[in-house]
């Protein structure tokens, strides 16, 4: 099996985890990634949003008869929706939901109005101009199209959340959820079926990607999430689409024990290693599937602590 990763860069554990099961083809805009040293073949490629940079993806996949291109940047996602079927021609499948998905998850506040129509537990969200002149803090502001945890913010005053309303472009204010957060690493198959969904609780968080965390067996989260996913599918199934390969799903639990979900991001997370080496294996699943195999839903994993730590390549 072979696999194309776009936009690698630092992501050597997500790569060393995939390549116990396939060979793992890269690329980049950089010859500088460090994730390009540890892959079975390297290209360095046009930005995602030059001419041409989608045809030397798909030569590249023909060219090594790639059987998955899995996207690892999120401005790319609905570019490459569209080139889909130019995939399959040269024998490759896009791991990667349809367009529908793509929209709700790349926009907080159509995944907020996703939740409300499918009585999805969250956190109340306003956009800048429907804000309550009295309303309760602490609160979040954060990009409507923002990427990973960058630019978010908490608020404690009307003070900062005008500042903030400034500062931050496109912004969505959210309310505050006190808890513990979770992260949820997700599998799908390709007619969106759940074979597995891992939570880990973020232990600590380091420059908006996380540095500790441990699986924890939470089968309400779980339950939760397949739920979820369960919604997401028929959403997409609508137009003819399907929630395809990896998602990794936030949410806060509070004290009180209720799941408040957060995020929806239809690709591999950062912390995803630790749910490779609790026994959801991605790479085992996807040769399956690649095989025509039939694949079991995972019923178990192991309950483990990563501690990541910075590590370096010399060249």
């Amino acid at each position: 099996m072979n696999i194309l990763l776009t936009a690698v860069g630092k992501r050597v554990q997500l790569i060393k985890c995939l390549k116990e099961n396939a060979k793992i083809y890269g690329c980049d805009i950089s010859s500088l990634a460090p994730a390009s040293k540890f892959v079975d073949g390297f290209y360095k490629v046009k930005k995602y949003n030059e001419p041409g940079y989608i045809e030397d993806i798909i030569r590249i996949c023909r060219n090594e008869n790639i059987d998955f291109l899995i996207p690892l940047f999120e401005r790319e996602f609905l570019d490459l929706c569209s080139y889909r079927q130019e995939l399959k021609k040269v024998g490759t499948e896009l791991l990667l939901s349809g367009k529908t998905i793509i929209e709700i998850c790349n926009d907080k506040w159509k995944s907020y109005e996703f939740f409300k129509e499918n009585q999805v537990k969250c956190p109340i969200t306003y956009l800048r101009d429907e804000i309550p002149s009295v309303i309760e803090y602490p609160l979040i502001v954060k990009p409507f199209d923002g990427m990973g945890s960058s630019s978010v913010f908490k608020v404690n005053n009307k003070r900062q959340l005008e500042f903030f309303l400034e500062y931050v472009e496109n912004p969505v204010v959210q309310q505050f959820i006190e808890g513990k957060e979770y992260t949820i690493d997700t599998l799908c198959d390709l007619k969106g079926n759940v074979i597995f969904a891992i939570p880990r609780e973020r232990l600590e968080v380091r420059s908006g990607e996380v540095s500790k965390s441990r699986t924890v067996k939470n089968e309400k989260i779980i339950e939760a999430v397949k739920d979820l996913c369960s919604k997401l599918q028929n959403t997409a199934s609508r137009n003819g689409e399907n929630l395809i390969g990896p998602l990794t799903i936030q949410c806060i639990v509070d004290n009180l024990g209720e799941i408040y979900f957060i995020e929806i991001n239809p690709r591999f997370g950062g912390g995803v290693p630790l749910s490779f080496k609790a026994g959801g294996d991605y790479g085992r699943y996807l040769k399956d599937i690649s095989n025509d195999l039939k694949v079991e839903p995972l019923d178990d994993f192991e309950e483990l602590t990563m501690l990541r730590y910075d590590d370096a390549v010399y060249v």
